[in-house]
């Protein structure tokens, strides 16, 4: 089981690492068209071709949307009454603490560790968190949200999308369907490699900040895991929808947070240091439980 899990990870991390060095070495990925792209046309494609290949019942998809807003809910109150114990603003710190990275590292892991059929559920559980950032994540940092920023979001029209054509049992051709999955083939690559650049250029400047962010990066996997634990002991939800809800509630601090934290002016350093400590906890955390628990 060990070897399965290192062989299924081992890529993940390579494709992480590759990353990194072109984002040291080249200016490879420092085009903002690379997210947009994967955000506004990969992902989506992805979503949508998952779903309907997968043909996926709309009472699942529902019961696994329903899940993952429960579990964001109790992180949310766990993560609260966690900042207010260390006495530290939940403006810029709950965002971080309550969405994982389901997007550019969580669905590659679920691909990897589940198949296919893993991977169709982790699109519709990122497609939730993405919702989370766009309403928590931004609202919070902000200080103001509008609810028109989700008619913008691809991941979210897919997921409405894919629902609707399950709901009246429409199958696209196969032409389109293929189109689909030749689109949703750029998507985990390009993910993972973003991922590493965006490791390879974060800054840390304080050492006095290390210790509370290393108290934030192990609560996150952790109350991630157990919530959503919690939530499948008492939810109908099937054995790998629970496991993939599972390890995608593990996920570390979203790169994300750390646009959104630059962009309000939040705490950049201590959530750049919050990715880095908790990508190892999480794989860790994801491998105890692949052992012990899935």
């Amino acid at each position: 089981m060990l070897v399965a899990l290192a062989n299924a990870l081992t890529p993940i991390l390579l494709i992480i690492c590759l990353g990194f060095f072109l984002g040291k070495k080249t200016d490879y990925l420092d085009s903002p068209s690379l997210g947009a792209l994967v955000s506004n046309l990969g992902l989506p494609a992805l979503l949508l071709y998952s779903v309907l290949s997968m043909q996926m019942q709309v009472f699942s998809m529902l019961k696994i949307i329903a899940a993952t807003v429960i579990v964001l809910a109790i992180v949310a109150l766990a993560s609260y009454a966690f900042l207010k114990i260390l006495k530290l603003p939940t403006r810029f710190y709950l965002p971080p603490m309550v969405n994982p990275n389901t997007g550019n590292l969580g669905i590659p892991i679920a691909y990897a560790l589940f198949g296919n059929e893993g991977m169709a559920i982790a699109v519709v559980i990122s497609s939730v968190v993405q919702i989370s950032h766009f309403t928590l994540g931004v609202g919070f940092m902000s200080g103001a949200y509008h609810p028109k920023q989700l008619l913008k979001n691809g991941p979210v029209i897919a997921l409405l999308l894919g629902a609707l054509l399950l709901s009246f049992k429409v199958s696209l051709p196969a032409p389109l369907m293929n189109t689909l999955n030749m689109l949703s083939h750029i998507t985990l690559p390009i993910m993972l490699m973003l991922l590493g650049k965006s490791l390879s250029s974060l800054n840390i400047k304080e050492s006095s900040k290390i210790n509370r962010a290393t108290a934030l990066s192990l609560f996150r996997p952790a109350v991630g895991a157990s919530s959503a634990c919690l939530v499948v002991y008492f939810f109908p939800l099937s054995h790998l929808e629970s496991s993939v809800l599972i390890v995608l509630n593990a996920m570390p601090v979203a790169v994300i947070s750390y646009m959104l934290a630059i962009k309000f002016k939040g705490p950049v350093d201590e959530i750049a240091l919050m990715i880095l400590i908790s990508l190892p906890t999480s794989l860790f955390t994801v491998g105890f439980l692949w052992w012990f628990y899935l």
